[in-house]
């Protein structure tokens, strides 16, 4: 008979006050949102962000206010939902149009926040039945923006070009499952980890005002069927969402809720089930950068519009400019037959897939945190055909490979 689990969620709202005179509308409110989960010893905590991008500084600061509690920060695993439509607190990685929501010097506030959920999430921890499940998304609500040509050459299709994008291309595929852990507790809100790869985006337009975009209205759409969710990114890299009909966000949003009712219905919720963590860490060569100096020349001659992609560029440059290497970070919960895989960056469809194939469990949700230390992790095909994200890997050309083969190691290590 294996020992009690216990699960317990909080959410904590980070919505920005609007400033006076407003120049930005606030759609919905943003939140932290914290699962704790543990069994014994083990314990593990998912934490979401409605963010654009959770860096490891910030994370950092969330695990050294976590120090004084009987939780383990190496197992606060975090997760930025991708949001264009959020707060910006990292100054190098994405253009903010709204000088009001650059929150660069206001890392303590939102550490403290975090910090705040999964304190919470631990203390709401009651005896818990949990299962893992999964289904395929319905088709139409992302695709895949590596388009090849008839003739075969890449063709990047931006959101901008909704909602007609080209139809004479072919598009690579996508990763449309749908993960769900479900958390089932005595007298207490039933919980859903939500799983899904694809950048919150619908609200392209919007950008420059606040909203949680898709995974937050699925969030609530959950809480009014009587469900506290929270939402991780997966093998987003390569994927956009569709921005067709008249309220994207929402279509997306509904319809992924439907699926995670239907796998969450679907499922039988067990407490006598071990929690088996694991942990694995490779060193992976970094992408060659040029010099600081020549790196923050060329962000600085660009046009404020244009200035993004040079302005990560300069920030890896000065960021690892006496480092060789980036020490990625496996962090695998299994299940039964599932296991989640959380790691950094963006991984790419072909990765996940590669990896689900190769793993010995039923099915992998991966959770992957968008940070800007690991930045975009392009196939080894990707970077020889070029495009957009190998602009924005921080490793080297062939790092995809080597994570590949770790992290179906570390899966391996897990199931023994």
């Amino acid at each position: 008979m294996s020992e009690q689990i216990y699960a317990g969620f909080a959410k904590v709202d980070i919505t920005p006050q609007l400033d006076d005179p407003p120049t930005f509308e606030i759609y919905d409110p943003i939140f932290f949102r914290a699962l704790h989960i543990r069994q014994g010893q083990r314990q593990v905590t998912f934490l979401a962000a409605d963010l654009f991008a959770l860096d490891e500084g910030l994370l950092q600061q969330v695990a050294d206010r976590l120090m004084s509690t009987d939780i383990d920060p190496e197992w606060v695993l975090g997760g930025a939902c991708h949001l264009g439509t959020g707060p910006t607190l990292f100054q190098h990685y994405v253009n903010q149009p709204t000088a009001a929501l650059k929150e660069f010097d206001n890392d303590e506030r939102y550490a403290e926040a975090a910090a705040e959920a999964v304190r919470l999430a631990r203390a709401d921890a009651a005896p818990a039945r949990i299962a893992v499940g999964s289904a395929d998304a319905e088709s139409g609500l992302q695709y895949n923006r590596r388009a090849h040509d008839a003739e075969g050459r890449l063709r990047m299709v931006s959101l901008t070009e909704f909602p007609r994008p080209p139809e004479d291309l072919r598009y690579d595929a996508v990763h449309r499952q749908v993960g769900v852990l479900r958390c089932e507790r005595e007298a207490k809100t039933p919980i859903a980890l939500v799983n899904f790869g694809c950048h919150a985006l619908s609200l392209w337009d919007q950008r420059g005002n606040i909203s949680g975009d898709y995974p937050g209205r699925m969030a609530a759409i959950l809480k009014e069927q009587g469900v506290d969710a929270l939402f991780f990114e997966g093998a987003l890299g390569n994927v956009h969402p569709v921005r067709e009909g008249a309220d994207p966000c929402e279509r997306i949003a509904r319809s992924l809720a439907g699926t995670v009712l239907r796998v969450y219905g679907a499922l039988e919720p067990v407490g006598d089930v071990e929690l088996v963590l694991g942990t694995g860490t490779i060193a992976v060569a970094l992408h060659e950068t040029m010099e600081v100096a020549e790196a923050r020349r060329a962000w600085e001659a660009q046009p404020p519009e244009k200035e993004g992609l040079q302005r990560y560029q300069y920030w890896l440059a000065e960021h690892y400019q006496d480092r060789s290497d980036y020490r990625f970070g496996f962090h695998v919960v299994a299940i039964g037959e599932s296991a989640l895989l959380h790691l950094p960056g963006e991984p790419f469809v072909e990765t996940a897939r590669a990896i689900a194939a190769a793993a010995p469990f039923a099915r992998v949700l991966f959770l992957a945190n968008p940070c800007p230390e690991a930045g975009y992790l392009p196939t080894v095909a990707a970077h020889a055909e070029g495009g957009d994200e190998p602009l924005l890997a921080a490793l080297h050309e062939g790092a995809e490979a080597e994570i590949r083969a770790a992290a179906i190691e570390v899966l391996q290590q897990v199931a023994q």
